[in-house]
């Protein structure tokens, strides 16, 4: 058992590359125990990760991140463990690797929501290494079967390829889809980003094997778009399925204003479709 990484350390003034990078590895393998030995010449292995020369750079970013992150120094952590690429492991569970990815998040989710409020032409370009370790964040979840971590992480950062994928993905889609709704009506602030994700889950209820009209017209109801709703009676009524029209028409009457009740009950009767007189319309 080795009580100080000073003899590891003074490999990293050697010439030879070779010893270099025996020395990352060997002291990648000890950091967590010397990391305080080893910041007093964390400038060295920032030197190795700057030399473009170098083949083993990347194991010295990685290095480096997990010195300056129990310095404290998050963001030069970060900036290193995006520097390391594939050797930053996401599917490690270790205290390091999970409080980067979290700081990581932050970020990706801060530049993809101010571009969102950016006009198209305005946008400014995501770090790609931001996103390829919240992809891989991604992909955990979906392998370990956590759908609503998933969920939730790409409603954060504004991802709805990944929100829809999750959906489809999971084991309970009606299960993941209430819980989607649920989250989307009671947490989310932005009417403009609520609205696209309302509009991701009509377009899965729609799409599933059979079609789930009711919660449908609820996001429809909070998509104020009475004439979707009147398209799908219409749609019900022709194919003689009654008592489901009935069923979202009573929903309607709980759900929706009174002026969303008047403007399906107009665009149902200028397409012809037969209704019963409503009192007050």
């Amino acid at each position: 058992m080795i009580t100080s990484a000073a003899g590891i350390i003074s490999l990293l003034d050697e010439e030879e590359p070779q010893l270099k990078e025996f020395a990352l590895h060997k002291l990648n393998a000890v950091v967590n125990d010397f990391w305080a030995e080893i910041s007093e010449s964390v400038d060295k292995i920032e030197v190795l990760y700057e030399d473009e020369g170098f083949r083993s750079r990347q194991f010295a970013a990685l290095v480096a991140s997990k010195v300056f992150y129990h310095l404290g120094a998050f963001e030069e952590s970060l900036n290193y463990a995006l520097g390391a690429g594939d050797l930053f492991n996401v599917n490690d569970n270790s205290e390091y690797v999970e409080t980067i990815i979290a700081k990581c998040i932050d970020h990706y989710t801060k530049q993809c929501v101010e571009n969102a409020e950016l006009p198209e032409g305005e946008k400014k370009p995501v770090d790609e290494r931001l996103e390829g370790i919240v992809n891989k964040m991604f992909q955990r979840c979906l392998d370990d079967h956590k759908y609503k971590q998933a969920i939730g992480i790409a409603l954060e950062t504004r991802r709805l390829d990944i929100f829809e994928k999750t959906i489809l993905e999971s084991n309970d889609v009606p299960g993941m889809l209430a819980y989607s709704l649920k989250l989307c009506m009671s947490l989310m602030q932005n009417k403009q980003f609520r609205n696209k994700v309302l509009r991701v889950l009509v377009k899965i209820y729609m799409n599933l094997e059979k079609p789930d009209f009711i919660n449908v017209c609820q996001c429809l109801i909070f998509l104020d778009d009475p004439q979707a709703v009147s398209d799908i009676l219409e749609k019900l009524v022709k194919d003689d399925n009654l008592l489901m029209a009935y069923q979202i028409c009573f929903d309607l009457y709980e759900s929706a204003s009174q002026q969303f009740l008047s403007s399906v009950i107009q665009n149902l009767r200028t397409v012809g479709t037969p209704i019963a007189s409503v009192p007050g319309s």
